[in-house]
């Protein structure tokens, strides 16, 4: 008679489960081992291979899991998926604004403040640098000028070329500014790309990579797509360190020149000032982000036809948090071939006038030729509430009603609110009843459902709760 082979069910990977089938196999195999105790030498045995075969079931499962964007629970990996697809996560962004130069007279002659002028802000750490990324022009007869402004402070790094094709330089900072990285070798630029596939051998390119410890280098060509440093060539590399969110400054906070700018090397008194916030400042792209967009924009195939397309688009441009794509079927006034965009960046506010510029560039290499694109700045409605909340006898009416106000805050943060999302009474009757020690509640204040344009982003207005105590 032959005996009959075992069958293990390979769903049930867990230490028990394992152990489990290995107890029941035993009599199976022989009928000599009756002793399953847990002190018995087999059965110690047995426990360890369960255990050690629980563990590497788990190290197969976690790698396979790896292999998909939508479970990759690493970073190097949600990376490289990404650029299997040329989809590149951002990293951190700095903050932009226009600041304002005056002089303490107006100008005799035509007076250029250069670009890359430092300017600060005093923060709660320490000063807050901004670099101005043009020149900044006064006029005669005039007393001041804008410019734009991004914050961080610049580094520059000396390397030489190895002659080696596809050469790697690592940067030795963190925090580096999404789109600084600028590099010259002998007063010749180089040019950020985002791949080399266009790029010709006498093409000056490089790439940044940005690996998912939050490490950047730089990248050549190999010498056939784009140009490959020779050996001892001079590699000078420069690039913003930014503190991301941390530069998102209210107005009139930019107010320091370290030094006074030079006009054919004369200092000059002038006055610098944010008539703007500075807005856009954000940490690098979270996985979950990359997770949901990057998708959508490799069946957009990086060309803005529809309104998923545009939406995609602008959804992937670093520094936009939140966009809402407004044409002739969402708009009955608007003409056709006509595409509004509204924005809002990261961290809220409105977006920066340099932020408007490199979104609307950026989406005139993939509109159609017969589509007019405009961007808009959101408008955030305040939402006021007024309410009478019933608190328990066992609990303070001060401390239900900090709660209550921390509960408001929170439901109309800026990351919980979208373009156009409608503010319900029961959702707000429902919010401020589930809050601790609440028995119950009146509701005054919105008196009916508000509907937002598609334009519009909800934000709590004035606050007003009254707490009467339940007997």
């Amino acid at each position: 008679m032959t005996a009959t082979r075992g069958r293990l069910p390979y769903l049930n990977k867990d230490y028990t489960a394992l152990r489990e089938e290995l107890l029941a196999r035993i009599p199976q195999l022989t009928d000599r081992w009756t002793d399953f105790n847990a002190s018995d030498l087999g059965v110690v045995l047995l426990e360890l291979f369960a255990g050690v075969a629980d563990m590497l079931a788990y190290y197969l499962d976690t790698q396979a899991a790896e292999c998909y964007l939508p479970t990759a629970r690493q970073r190097q990996h949600v990376i490289d998926l990404c650029a299997l697809i040329n989809y590149r996560l951002h990293g951190p962004l700095a903050a932009t604004t226009r600041v304002r130069f005056t002089l303490a007279e107006p100008a005799t002659a035509l007076i250029t403040i250069p670009a890359r002028t430092v300017c600060r802000a005093q923060g709660e750490d320490g000063p807050i640098p901004f670099e101005t990324l043009s020149a900044c022009t006064i006029f005669p007869g005039l007393q001041e000028g804008e410019v734009d402004a991004w914050q961080g402070e610049r580094s520059t790094l000396l390397y030489t070329g190895t002659g080696l094709p596809a050469q790697r330089l690592p940067l030795t900072h963190d925090g580096i500014a999404h789109g600084s990285v600028e590099i010259t070798s002998g007063g010749l630029a180089w040019t950020a790309v985002e791949h080399f596939v266009d790029s010709s051998p006498t093409d000056r390119h490089f790439r940044v990579e940005t690996d998912g410890l939050g490490g950047t280098a730089v990248v050549f060509g190999d010498g056939r797509t784009g140009v490959n440093p020779t050996t001892g060539q001079s590699l000078t590399i420069s690039y913003l360190v930014t503190l991301g969110p941390g530069g998102n400054l209210a107005p009139h906070r930019i107010t320091e020149l370290p030094s006074p700018p030079l006009v054919n090397g004369v200092p000059v008194s002038v006055q610098v000032d944010n008539p703007i916030p500075a807005t856009g400042g954000a940490d690098e792209e979270t996985m979950a982000h990359a997770r949901q967009w990057a998708p959508v924009v490799l069946r957009s195939t990086w060309k803005a036809v529809t309104r998923a397309d545009y939406l995609a688009l602008c959804m992937s441009f670093p520094g936009v948090a939140k966009a809402r794509i407004v044409d002739l079927n969402t708009d009955a006034s608007m003409r056709v071939y006509a595409v509004r965009v509204c924005i809002a960046p990261a961290g809220g506010g409105l977006p920066s006038p340099a932020l408007k510029a490199e979104l609307y560039a950026f989406l005139e290499t993939c509109r159609l030729v017969t589509v007019e694109v405009t961007i808009e700045d959101p408008v955030y409605r305040p939402i006021p509430v007024t309410a009478t909340l019933y608190c328990t006898p066992d609990q303070s009416p001060d401390t239900v009603r900090l709660r209550a106000q921390q509960v408001l805050t929170e439901a109309f943060a800026f990351d919980r609110q979208e373009f156009g999302q409608a503010v319900y009474q029961s959702d707000l009757i429902v919010l401020l009843d589930g809050v601790p020690g609440v028995s119950h509640v009146t509701l005054h204040a919105p008196g009916a459902d508000v509907l937002l344009l598609p334009h519009e982003i909800a934000t709590l207005g004035a606050v007003s709760l009254h707490v009467v105590g339940v007997a």
